[in-house]
């Protein structure tokens, strides 16, 4: 399937998923128009404001849990436009979890230093959570 194909029909979902008025539509249309015209550099490492931002969204409690709404919309099975990536800093050190430690760090909320071994004991305040574009949204 084309790029080109595959950027229509990942434009067709919101409508067929969401009313018609829900601040969904229009937030994913732009993040999906963001997406499509950044350089792959840009859209690697995204933070919940920056994705805020592009959706055109406030920093209100309606535009909150519209935001969350869409992320998990375009993070999920359905579009899949960008991917949850879990990364523990500690230091100058920067690691991603793989999808098995991600699956641990989950379910459990423990995370052992890949360099020691060692139970980090405030993990939570160690593991950032970011986005990036999906593979179908860079094969421009």
């Amino acid at each position: 399937m084309s790029q080109s194909v595959t950027i229509e029909r990942f434009r067709r979902f919101p409508s067929e998923d969401f009313k018609e008025g829900d601040p969904v539509r229009p937030a994913v249309s732009k993040i999906l128009d963001y997406l499509i015209g950044a350089t792959p550099e840009n859209v690697c490492h995204l933070s919940f404001g920056m994705i805020q931002k592009v959706a055109g969204l406030r920093d209100s409690e309606e535009d909150h849990r519209t935001l969350y709404r869409t992320i998990s919309y375009i993070t999920g099975e359905r579009t899949q436009l960008l991917e949850l990536v879990f990364e523990y800093v500690m230091d100058d050190f920067a690691y991603i979890l793989d999808e098995e430690e991600e699956a641990d760090y989950k379910s459990t909320g423990l995370f052992s230093d890949p360099r020691t071994g060692v139970n980090v004991p405030d993990s939570a305040q160690h593991i950032h959570i970011y986005f990036k574009a999906s593979r179908a949204v860079l094969q421009k």
